[in-house]
């Protein structure tokens, strides 16, 4: 098996973050603030390349390892898939593109901002 890790750059969106936050994940970044009521939400969004030199047969799948907060979904180009317990699994090899474009939304459920605090990758 081998793992292209999905590294800086994500653009994270917060309502503390005025503008759009370039950072790594997992996300050590400081925040501008805290969060104060469960509901805040943080997206996290990067584009990738598909990897080269696949086979028809090659399974490609994204894995999130861990967060804080609830994750509501994680969209893959035009696909969505929802999740509530880490790890997260998920079978792309039949929608990636030469390009692609990520999405994870997270909400708090207590008075901690979510963060995706763990590794975000593409197991081959």
């Amino acid at each position: 098996m081998h793992e292209i890790h999905l590294r800086r750059p994500w653009n994270r969106f917060s309502v503390l973050d005025l503008q759009p936050v370039v950072v790594d994940v997992p996300d050590v970044s400081p925040r501008t603030g805290s969060s104060k009521a469960a509901g805040d939400r943080v997206s996290y969004q990067r584009g990738f390349n598909s990897p080269t030199g696949l086979s028809g047969t090659d399974m490609i799948c994204l894995c999130i390892s861990e967060w804080l907060g609830k994750l509501e979904s994680v969209r893959v180009n035009d696909t969505l898939f929802s999740h509530a317990v880490a790890p997260l699994v998920v079978d792309l090899s039949k929608i990636l593109l030469g390009f692609n474009q990520i999405e994870i939304i997270l909400t708090s459920d207590s008075a901690v901002m979510p963060r995706l605090t763990g590794k975000v990758v593409l197991r081959i």
